[in-house]
């Protein structure tokens, strides 16, 4: 049982046997512990630096939400663009694409949100949208990707309203665990509008260098936008249709 137990809690980054002084954790576990909470909370609460969408060759937007602390208490400010904005976004995807490929039908849009961990931004999106990109590039055509602070999942359906692509593919921080803070998640939505809903979305969570690989992370996302569309459809919809075709014949 010890060495099922052993193998078991090196397979997870979960706190199994810690172990107990008294009525209380250890004080290392509970040092431990109140370390990985600060890293949570520090992730959600802090900012991407101000330079950083430019070191990274990213166009910066902002949505509605002007603070972080305006962020987090008012979630729907994060759904939408900033009016401003929104004529500057439209400019920018009229300049010379990015990237076309001979042939390319399909418009996918790709960009970053800060979410709620910048950390996991700072730190892995930008290897991500690059993997991501080079992917897709020779089959796709490619909006210019950009940043847009203070975003929530659901800014994708006004970026949809506003541009129409067939794909959008936002590039988010997670929310932190205490196992980790630098955790990336990929939201898939097939023609978004202001009309979408949660169970429209696929998401691919867990992606830092404990969990899903980000070239490994980057070829599922790469794999799932294609198969979005080709069945034109996301969500709750192609899981039903990924189960229809793996159905067994009556």
């Amino acid at each position: 049982m010890t060495e099922e137990f052993d193998a078991m809690r090196r397979a997870t980054p979960a706190r199994l046997g810690v172990g107990h002084a008294g009525p209380r954790y250890t004080t290392a576990a509970m040092l431990e512990f109140r370390a990985d909470h600060a890293r949570a909370v520090d992730a959600v609460t802090t900012e991407v630096p101000r330079d950083w969408p430019k070191r990274h060759g990213l166009i910066e937007l902002v949505s509605e939400a002007s603070s972080r602390d305006e962020y987090l208490r008012f979630p729907e400010r994060g759904r939408r663009l900033r009016k401003d904005e929104v004529a500057r976004l439209k400019q920018l995807v009229s300049k010379p694409k990015k990237s076309e490929g001979r042939g390319a039908r399909a418009t996918v849009l790709l960009f970053v949100g800060d979410g709620l961990s910048s950390a996991a931004v700072t730190a892995h999106a930008p290897a991500l949208i690059r993997a991501l990109e080079k992917l897709l590039a020779k089959q796709l055509r490619l909006l210019p990707t950009v940043f847009i602070r203070n975003a929530r999942v659901r800014i994708e359906d006004h970026l949809g309203e506003i541009l129409k692509p067939d794909v959008v593919c936002m590039i988010v921080g997670e929310r932190p665990g205490l196992a980790t803070a630098e955790s990336l998640s990929a939201y898939v939505i097939y023609r978004p509008t202001l009309n979408s809903i949660e169970p429209d979305r696929t998401v691919i969570s867990n992606i830092h260098p404990g969990g899903i690989q980000i070239r490994d992370g980057a070829k599922l996302i790469a794999d799932l936008i294609g198969e979005v569309l080709a069945a034109k459809a996301s969500g709750a919809e192609l899981a039903a249709r990924r189960a229809a075709s793996n159905a067994d014949p009556v």
